[in-house]
């Protein structure tokens, strides 16, 4: 169990897309949907994190009352003196960032609240030499994965309910990919060379995990990054101009290419 997709969407409306730590400008994402916040459990979520409450129940444990956002450099720092950070302290930060910035929510709350769940999946395998499933029904779920492995080479396969194990999902990311690299790479004007594999790191960044490995959960959050990036494209503005359409949606496309 974790916070929901309707809590962290409130959490963030009532944060401003700030820091609440005192001072702290900090956005928790930026303007490009870069993620440089986090979600910060007041009371911990486990028995061997900070200010563990085991009288809490689950729901409250990873309810709206419990969670505040910070920026990593502060989010390190309460977590790592909680006698000077405790509850009574951080609730009294969230309660004076939100009466100071707090707005209603708007449609956009969503994508960045998928986007700040996304971070909070952290799945680390080293090595590995047999099958390894993650986040997938039957089988082990945990924050970090350790395996040892004597092959060079591991070949990672997508669980099902991922991204990359739902054929007409893949299609259409990689469709999204393709439309953005094929504008993107039509810019004569760019700075620097340009890099068709950037935008798949991007979203690994964004989203801590390649795109075929995450849920399917995080599909409307992804497609909706990368519909963002083709938009503030040369091309792409200068076909909104002449009312030229630069993308079609899933459904859309999903119905055109099964002609």
């Amino acid at each position: 169990m974790g916070p929901s997709e309707k809590t962290i969407k409130r959490l963030f409306a009532l944060s401003g897309n700030l820091c609440a730590f005192p001072g702290c400008s900090l956005p928790i994402v930026e303007s490009v949907g870069t993620i440089t916040g986090e979600i910060c459990h007041i009371r911990a979520q486990n028995d061997r994190g900070p200010r563990f409450d085991k009288a809490q129940t689950d729901e409250e444990r990873h309810g709206f009352g419990n969670l505040v956002l910070l920026c990593r450099r502060h989010h390190k720092m309460v977590d790592a003196e909680p006698e000077v950070y405790s509850v009574e302290a951080l609730e009294d930060i969230k309660r004076i960032r939100e009466e100071e910035m707090g707005r209603p929510e708007q449609a956009t709350d969503s994508f960045f609240a998928k986007i700040l769940l996304g971070d909070l999946r952290r799945i680390e395998v080293n090595n590995n030499s047999g099958n390894v499933v993650i986040d997938s029904p039957g089988a082990i779920l945990a924050e970090t994965v350790n395996v040892k492995t004597t092959r060079k080479t591991v070949k990672i396969q997508p669980a099902a309910g991922t991204i990359g194990a739902d054929q007409e999902a893949s299609r259409y990311i990689q469709h999204l990919i393709n439309r953005y690299n094929e504008f993107a790479g039509a810019d004569k004007d760019r700075a620097s060379k340009f890099s068709y594999g950037a935008i798949s790191k991007n979203i690994e960044a964004n989203f801590k995990a390649p795109w075929k490995m995450l849920a399917m959960k995080d599909f409307e959050a992804v497609c909706a990054y990368l519909q963002q990036r083709i938009s503030r494209t040369r091309v792409a503005k200068s076909n909104q101009a002449k009312g030229i359409r630069s993308f079609s949606g899933f459904e859309e496309y999903s119905q055109t290419s099964r002609r």
